[in-house]
């Protein structure tokens, strides 16, 4: 017994040891099946995006993450759509909604994230404008109502007209209305080099603004969409099922992406392992003794 808790031990440690270098030692996110129709990438150029951003704004200390806040109002605020009007983002939650927090000068995962809908959005079996309605919220607030219309203009076109665009709305904001936003749906994004690092999930919102589920992402199934949607309509919250897989992906700040962890993975595993062995050997002792 002596020799297998040193094991065991051994193992813990190598273990915390492998996660503490994580971020170190991470691969690619495929991004196989999530290419953006051609119409949705024309004049989208990443590097020039990244050049740009990396010219403006400091690092901030934020830690990246999200506390789930189910029930929780979305915050009362005012934003811009992208025909430049102002309008009250908790009143725009009129239907059960889909808000994906994103900003448009990202070079990777929001295009990832937005492409994802648009290939799903017509296959989604629920009547846009009254079952449910998608809004990208901007959490830069250097984007402006002309970055919202461009990117508008975009996923309808890979969209080709099988989804309404009066509901996908596309809204961007100053610093202030953003932050009530977030904190409202326990959403923290960091800048860095005058990108964000960011979690990459969708929320789905009864009317009135009520929180009901967090869906991580980038990826995502009509139906996940179709039952965020409908729990919505019911105001009902529920745990999300898939908050595991949000902690395989990893802010990459050389590469600027997002990316899977293997070792993070593999950690969990090996951690999850040990304490289900231990588990049984202690209460299969047990048994024999009795």
């Amino acid at each position: 017994m002596k020799l297998l808790l040193a094991t065991v031990l051994a193992v813990l440690l190598l273990v915390s040891a492998s996660l503490a270098q994580d971020q170190g030692s991470i691969e690619p996110l495929d991004q196989g099946g999530m290419e953006m129709d051609a119409a949705a990438m024309e004049g989208h150029d990443h590097q020039k995006l990244i050049e740009e951003a990396t010219l403006s704004a400091p690092e901030d200390s934020a830690e990246v993450g999200i506390e789930e806040k189910l029930g929780n109002l979305l915050a009362d605020v005012e934003f811009s759509d992208s025909d430049g009007n102002r309008v009250n983002l908790r009143e725009l939650v009129s239907v059960p909604t889909i808000l994906l927090p994103i900003y448009f000068k990202c070079p990777d995962v929001c295009s990832l994230l937005q492409s994802s809908f648009a290939q799903i959005l017509p296959d989604v079996p629920l009547e846009p404008g009254k079952e449910i309605q998608v809004i990208s919220l901007s959490f830069d607030p250097r984007d402006t109502p002309q970055d919202a219309a461009h990117a508008k203009k975009q996923y309808m076109a890979a969209l080709q007209g099988k989804y309404p665009s009066k509901d996908w709305q596309f809204l961007t904001g100053d610093q202030k209305a953003i932050d009530m936003a977030l904190n409202s749906i326990g959403y923290t994004v960091r800048r860095q080099g005058g990108l964000f690092a960011h979690p990459v999930a969708v929320i789905a919102l009864a009317p009135g603004g009520k929180v009901v589920r967090y869906l991580y992402g980038p990826g995502f199934l009509p139906m996940d969409i179709t039952i965020a949607a409908t729990k919505a309509s019911e105001g009902i919250t529920s745990l999300s099922v898939k908050r595991l897989l949000s902690m395989c992906y990893s802010y990459d700040p050389q590469g600027r992406r997002y990316v899977f962890s293997t070792l993070r993975v593999a950690g969990f595993s090996i951690v999850i392992f040990v304490v289900a062995f231990i588990s049984f050997l202690v209460l299969g002792g047990k048994k024999k003794k009795r």
